[in-house]
């Protein structure tokens, strides 16, 4: 039995994250542990260690200072965790913050959710 990729999954939207976790379980692709905010996500990433992160944006400058943090070793080392963003819209500037971020990739809502599980499966 193959040991699944673990991904932190924050998604406030409850039907979209358990939808996302479940296909992701269920293809046998990515483990997803679910957070409905920032701050639940804060709490897992200091408790436990994953290899990815899948992050809505809608929680702003939480979201981004989540991000800033890992990067700068203070949550989830190592701080070169694979980052995904989901954004139903950027805001001016936060593109250039994000890939200043070193944030993989930023899918936009609505979102196909094969795409969201290419975009965080590590290539080996």
């Amino acid at each position: 039995m193959t040991t699944l990729s673990r991904v932190l999954l924050v998604e406030p939207q409850f039907v979209l994250r358990r939808t996302i976790a479940m296909v992701g379980r269920d293809l046998g692709i990515v483990d997803f542990h679910e957070a409905s905010s920032v701050g639940r996500a804060r709490t897992l990433l200091m408790t436990d260690t994953f290899a990815g992160l899948v992050l809505d944006l809608q929680e702003g400058q939480q979201a981004l200072d989540l991000i800033s943090d890992i990067r700068r070793s203070q949550l989830a080392p190592p701080n070169d965790l694979r980052i995904v963003v989901l954004a139903a819209d950027l805001l001016p500037g936060e593109a250039s913050r994000l890939q200043e971020l070193q944030v993989q990739c930023v899918l936009t809502k609505p979102l196909r959710i094969s795409d969201l599980l290419k975009a965080i499966v590590v290539p080996k």
